[in-house]
């Protein structure tokens, strides 16, 4: 296995800041600055970040960021660093966009930091900390501590590495960072029960950072992960907005496939996407039984085969691909992922689906719309999907009106509830051969449905009816009024819209002449007022 750098070579603007933060610390005696958590790790494993947290062992980043921004603004510091900025060929800002938290006695965590960008980085700078409890509540009161004692309270080995700005060297404080890098492997420095119990956020982290970096979770604190103590701690403690940001960073990140799979493996599915006390929470268990087995498995057992296949489509260059892919809204698709296994609820209770999303994940109007719409017209593109796979198979492909019209009535988000359906349906079939004591995972039905919307995903291509759902007829309402001779509106153009729609879509090479004349040969067909006079 090979090893991870153990040194951190300044690139810079990371050398000119730490200039910078070494002359600013002379006015206060004693102080050491670390930079800590993620930066570290990141530079360590190559990966290059803008990111800087700053430990300071005797004063608060408050304390530290009101004199900085105060000394950036004096004359000769602004020569020159600005001098050597330009040297190095960096942004010459030195400190912008200052911000201070302050204490706040509600807070989960107490901090005095503060916050800005210098030579084009980001900091953010907070006094090294322990925690201490008072017995009373699991939410501690944050105190002055060692760079020991901080490394020691974070939430994974490979985050309590610091790197002494002054020495220019990185420290294992917890003795275990370094080789849990090497080994890929994501463990808390502390016993992993009380850790995320003190921090119940802190699994989510855990399973975040781990996916991202493509890492193992230590079998320990997996072990506590799947603990009905934590779930309710989980569910009860943290905020569903600060559940929320993790797990869109889950789904914007670079592996939410291996996040997913972590929260299966945890049997997180409730409370993450389903909040324990939540009205559903009684009706999903009876849809999804766990086969009799001794072994321990996730719930719902089957709902991995959805993410799974979706991860696997993205992989390739197929229209179906194309067809899923959302690179402009990525968690669009993996929202539809973490839900999929509610779709047998779409006819009895689709409206408490949407809203278990919004509360659970804080799931945005935007994609709680696009839930509803995907629940609403589940049905009806299943129904579409097995026509043109059906008419494939027989080599008479159905007519482009039949498709286009469809896909004009699902809306715009159509390709969205598309990925939905067929994800939903990669769920249902996993779990019925779990009902029979099949895998989960094999594979005869899960081929056959994906053929299925993939001959479906030609068809839209080679039809070129991708934007059927925003495509314009070739005549507006007062071009119909005129061609019939009509001075008012009304809701029969709505009527001889749609016909006009699903006329062009089986005319595609034809213009506005060939559709007035179309429209005056059905006249009789139409549901128009009569002319007037």
């Amino acid at each position: 296995m090979a090893q991870v750098a153990r040194e951190i070579t300044l690139l810079p603007a990371e050398q000119l800041l730490r200039e910078f933060l070494l002359e600013c610390s002379q006015s206060f005696p004693g102080l050491e600055i670390w930079v800590t958590g993620g930066w570290v790790r990141d530079r360590l494993l190559g990966i290059l970040s803008s990111d800087m947290d700053l430990g300071l062992s005797n004063t608060t980043g408050k304390e530290f960021g009101t004199f900085l921004e105060k000394f950036s603004a004096r004359p000769e510091v602004v020569s020159k660093y600005s001098r050597r900025a330009a040297e190095l060929g960096i942004p010459d800002t030195l400190f912008t966009k200052f911000h201070i938290m302050k204490r706040n006695a509600n807070m989960f965590k107490k901090l005095e930091t503060a916050g800005g960008r210098l030579f084009g980085l980001e900091v953010d700078m907070v006094n090294l900390r322990k925690e201490v409890y008072d017995g009373q509540s699991r939410n501690p009161d944050m105190e002055f501590g060692t760079a020991a004692e901080d490394a020691f309270r974070r939430d994974a080995t490979v985050n309590a590495l610091f790197f002494h700005l002054e020495r220019q060297e990185v420290v294992d404080l917890t003795g275990r960072g370094i080789r849990d890098l090497d080994a890929k492997i994501m463990r808390t420095p502390l016993d992993p029960r009380q850790t995320f119990m003190d921090d119940p956020l802190r699994v989510l982290r855990l399973i975040r950072i781990g996916s991202r970096l493509g890492f193992a979770i230590d079998p320990a604190a997996m072990a506590c992960m799947r603990d009905a103590e934590i779930h309710r701690l989980l569910d009860t403690m943290i905020t569903r907005d600060r559940v929320g940001a993790e797990l869109f960073k889950m789904m914007r990140g670079a592996n939410p496939e291996g996040a997913f799979q972590h929260i299966c493996d945890a049997n997180l599915y409730m409370p993450v996407f389903v909040r324990l006390n939540s009205p559903l929470a009684s009706t999903l268990p009876g849809m999804f039984p766990s086969p009799a087995t001794n072994k321990p498995l996730p719930w719902p057992v089957s709902w991995s085969q959805g993410f799974q296949i979706l991860s696997k489509v993205l992989q390739h260059k197929s229209s179906l691909a194309k067809l899923v892919d959302n690179e402009k809204n990525v968690d669009l698709v993996w929202t539809m992922a973490a839900y999929a296994p509610l779709a047998g609820l779409r006819r009895t209770k689709p409206k408490e689906v949407v809203q278990e999303a919004e509360s659970a994940i804080r799931c945005p109007a935007k994609l709680s719309q696009v839930l509803e719409s995907a629940l609403r017209n589940f049905d009806a593109i299943d129904a579409m999907v097995s026509l043109v796979a059906a008419a494939n198979e027989q080599d008479r492909p159905p007519r482009r009106s039949t498709v286009g019209m469809a896909v004009r009535s699902w809306g715009v988000t159509w390709t969205t509830q598309v990925v939905f359906a067929l994800l939903s349906q990669a769920v249902s079939i996993g779990n019925e051969q779990v009902a029979r004591g099949a895998s989960a995972t094999e594979g005869s039905m899960v081929d056959a449905l994906l053929r299925k919307y993939s001959l479906f995903a030609d068809f839209v291509y080679r039809e070129a009816l991708f934007d059927a759902a925003t495509q314009r007829p070739l005549l507006n309402g007062n071009d119909i009024r005129a061609v019939f001779g009509l001075q008012e509106g009304g809701k029969y153009l709505k009527s001889v819209l749609e016909r006009l729609m699903e006329w062009q879509f089986d005319h595609a090479d034809e213009g506005a002449e060939a559709a007035q004349a179309w429209l005056l040969s059905k006249r009789a067909e139409l549901p128009l007022p009569q002319a007037d006079k």
